[in-house]
């Protein structure tokens, strides 16, 4: 009887642990389909760490997505595809300041946020990229649209334009200054 008694308790704990890990452990999910390149995370998840560059191919695609709500605020892991792309917006934009030649150095430095804001429907999502290198340099792209430049923000004046959602997601709070 003791003994049946042992097991059943061995069984127990090792269950709980088993539980344990698995809801302090991050899970990893798919990579987001809508933009093929980036590794989706959870927000509850986030760890304040800016992204990392990846050089991992992104897994198969459902069939099926997942949405989160609109509005709903997710951080995601940049790609180099990725990096690429935010180059070649900032190297075609114009804007008289050299921004835009400095921002391309995205390519290979910088630290990066960059997250997902839910729209209604995946036509409706925002994207959002802030790259720390010698200034904040910022830019957006809505739904499968093409990625915009939007501009070198002083942090010290003007922050860039961020949802709110998506700093506490990044965990940044006011890294980014105040909203003009």
């Amino acid at each position: 009887m003791a003994v049946l008694l042992i097991i059943g308790l061995t069984v127990l704990f090792g269950v709980a642990v088993v539980m344990t890990v698995m809801l302090v452990m991050p899970s990893s999910r798919q990579t987001d389909p809508d933009r093929a390149g980036s590794s989706e995370t959870s927000a509850s998840s986030a760890s304040a760490m800016p992204s990392e560059l990846t050089t991992d191919s992104p897994a198969e695609e459902d069939d099926e997505e997942e949405r989160l709500p609109a509005g709903a605020a997710v951080p995601l892991s940049v790609s180099q595809k990725d990096r690429d792309e935010l180059a070649t917006a900032a190297r075609t934009a114009a804007d008289g300041s050299g921004g835009p030649d400095r921002a391309g150095r995205i390519t290979t430095s910088g630290t990066i946020y960059y997250g997902k804001i839910y729209g209604e429907t995946p036509e409706a999502d925002s994207y959002y990229v802030v790259a720390s290198l010698d200034s904040m340099y910022f830019w957006t792209l809505q739904g499968e649209g093409p990625w915009k430049y939007e501009g070198v923000f002083d942090a010290r004046k003007c922050g860039p334009p961020v949802p709110l959602a998506l700093t506490r997601a990044w965990g940044v709070g006011g890294m980014f200054g105040k909203h003009c």
